[in-house]
């Protein structure tokens, strides 16, 4: 199963989850109203009665009606409101469970490398860099939240970073970046919305139990009743509570087990070393505290943990993981059985990265040549030991002061500023403007980039761009918003399109508007390309002219990579009619595309840019941004001049 099929079925395990969760709300509201039958014959003739006969003489639609509406809207308030409050992506689970950030310009060794294998696996992948949080907890366990790449988080325990070597926190990573490549993350944040509506019933009761101990009821018979009458039902919500839990963990089963197994084998093909997974689960199971996770948010999110991280009598019956045991056969069939002890360690000096020589750096921008585009589609959505290690020598090969700008929230904007400027035809009038609406401190820091930006390979402001953007996720509310009008305004002074501050526009600024709550993530509308083929049309032109400067050779590109595309009569628009509104909502209205219509559109494009079987960093970088703004992660691609 490719990247978009995979994306395909989680759309419709969305649809899936939907269903099971119909099935057990229609459960609760057929106990509820047997429940709200046995109390009203109860008032009425003093005897707990559950004889059919009695039942059905006593049945009444008033009831029933007003039962199943209170029961269905209680359910669906809850769940609205669950879904709502995570709405703010994987930082809200984050959150939750009592994680920190762990800043970007971290000193701390092992937090350092444990970046490192996020930032190497996140460019690598071509995919916007999760934010890490790190939870206060002595046990390994792992998990990856949000609604999209755009605003995913990585969590992952003390114990995961001190008890593991190198190697297998790589393996951990990579099943997490298996969960946000494949969709299952946002299956995953639904799946919390969904079930918090249905055990809301049971909490009910709780409370209704719980309130009867302050409550000052009449003792006479009739007062006695009143109180008895109360008291079952909320026992008797309670009860429900429990088949609402039932329900819940058998969802959470469905839903969860087969794709634990799915994220191992995935990242045994990203790292290609199955013993760098298969010993994390090993040190996992010769640890005392296991996988195990105590904070009290633990039991909403345990079926999207790297290994089970609760112990309870439903998680016995209805695990979401499948146990240690057949995982670690599974990737390891000669596995003896026994598990691996662990100690708190400190990361070796072979852990921690190192500049590359002249000559690394050299073969850090040099591939094998980009040949059809074919090869560059199959390689969305998947990662190799190749390519992590391609991304490790590329961000070593940034120049020290840049690398380090990038990863700081502070120094970060002068570099977006320094990048956005260095390519402006009107510097005086970009200079001027950044002195008005960026903060005070910036001109002097931007100009001193600038100068290191000067003889920077192409190739690298990629990279550059994808480091900076985790470090200004750090950035208050109001940090952003004067950073981003800074950057809008000298984007939009020169009222020309250039190609350099659209992919930051639509880069840099789109992942941080979702990230600040600005931007929702787009939702799939669009089954073909004819349906938005005005908007197709529009970007494949827009790629042939960055590639071409003369019209004749752009249109004989346009129509190369239009012919992938299978529409009929695509229209090439002229090059001054690319104005950055135009390009801007057809970029969005491709974003509404379902994924199965995703690859052929891509393809196009790559198609695009080797009409000559020449390929350009500026071309490629400009697909590269499209693809990531499409949820479809391209990992770097070679080029040819």
């Amino acid at each position: 199963m490719n990247f978009f099929e995979a994306q395909d079925k989680a759309r419709r395990n969305t649809s899936w989850l939907i269903l099971l969760f119909i099935f057990a709300v229609a459960g609760l509201v057929f106990l509820t109203n047997l429940l709200l039958l046995s109390i009203l014959i109860y008032s009425k003739t003093g005897f707990v009665v559950f004889s059919f006969d009695a039942l059905q003489s006593h049945y009444s639609w008033e009831v029933f009606l007003g039962g199943t509406i209170g029961v269905c809207l209680l359910i669906f308030a809850g769940s609205l409101y669950k879904t709502m409050a995570l709405s703010g992506g994987g930082t809200t689970v984050a959150e939750m469970l009592g994680g920190r950030l762990v800043p970007q310009s971290t000193t701390d060794l092992q937090e350092r490398r444990l970046l490192n294998v996020v930032e190497e696996m996140a460019i690598a992948a071509g995919m916007p860099i999760p934010k890490v949080y790190l939870m206060d907890e002595h046990s390994i366990n792992a998990f990856a939240a949000g609604q999209s790449p755009a605003n995913a988080v990585i969590g992952v325990t003390y114990g995961t970073l001190t008890r593991l070597n190198r190697e297998e926190l790589q393996g951990v990573i990579a099943h997490e970046f298996s969960h946000i490549i494949n969709g299952d993350m946002r299956l995953n944040i639904r799946l919390i919305g969904v079930l918090h509506g249905i055990l809301l019933i049971g909490i009910i009761g709780y409370l209704i139990v719980v309130s009867m101990r302050f409550s000052r009821v009449s003792r006479s018979r009739k007062g006695g009743g009143g109180m008895a009458a109360i008291l079952a039902l909320g026992l008797g919500l309670m009860v429900i509570g429990y088949a609402g839990t039932f329900f819940g963990q058998w969802i959470k089963a469905v839903v969860s087990r087969q794709r634990e197994y799915l994220a191992d084998s995935s990242a045994v093909q990203f790292t290609r070393n199955k013993d760098s997974i298969a010993g994390a689960l090993k040190k996992i199971g010769g640890a005392s505290a296991g996988s195990f996770i105590e904070s009290p948010a633990a039991p909403e999110y345990s079926h999207a943990y790297f290994a089970n991280g609760i112990s309870s009598f439903w998680q016995s019956l209805f695990a979401t993981h499948p146990p240690l045991e057949k995982r670690i056969k599974k990737i390891d069939p000669m596995w003896d059985g026994k598990f691996l002890q662990s100690e708190v360690t400190q990361p070796a000096p072979s852990d921690l990265p190192e500049a590359p020589s002249s000559e690394a750096a050299k073969m850090a921008v040099t591939a094998a040549i980009l040949s059809s585009a074919e090869q560059a589609i199959n390689q969305i959505g998947t990662l190799n030991e190749a390519n992590i290690e391609y991304a490790h020598e590329l961000i070593m090969a940034i120049p020290a002061t840049l690398r380090n700008a990038s990863q700081d929230a502070f120094t970060a904007r002068a570099l977006i500023y320094a990048i956005l400027i260095r390519e402006q035809s009107n510097k005086k009038e970009a200079w001027s403007l950044l002195k008005q609406y960026a903060d005070q401190s910036m001109p002097a820091l931007t100009e001193e980039y600038l100068s290191e930006l000067n003889n920077l390979d192409e190739k690298f402001k990629l990279p550059l761009l994808e480091l900076s953007i985790n470090a200004l996720r750090e950035l208050s509310t109001n940090q952003f918003i004067q950073f981003k009008r800074a950057v809008n305004q000298i984007i939009v002074a020169d009222k020309m399109v250039d190609l350099n501050e659209w992919i930051i526009q639509r880069l840099v600024l789109q992942q941080l508007d979702q990230h600040f709550g600005f931007r929702k993530p787009a939702k799939a509308k669009h089954a073909s390309l004819n349906a938005i083929k005005t908007d197709v049309g529009t970007l494949l032109s827009l790629i042939a002219y960055v590639e071409h400067q003369d019209d004749t050779e752009a249109k004989a590109a346009f129509d190369f990579g239009a012919r992938e595309t299978g529409v009929d009569k695509l229209v090439m628009p002229s090059r001054q009619t690319l104005k950055l509104e135009l390009l801007n909502r057809s970029l969005d209205n491709l974003m509404q595309l379902k994924p199965l219509a995703k690859p052929r559109f891509l393809k196009a494009c790559v198609a695009t840019i080797l009409a000559d079987s020449k390929t350009t960093t500026t071309g490629i970088e400009l697909v590269r941004t499209i693809s990531t703004c499409l949820d479809c992660p391209m990992p770097p691609l070679p080029t040819s001049q």
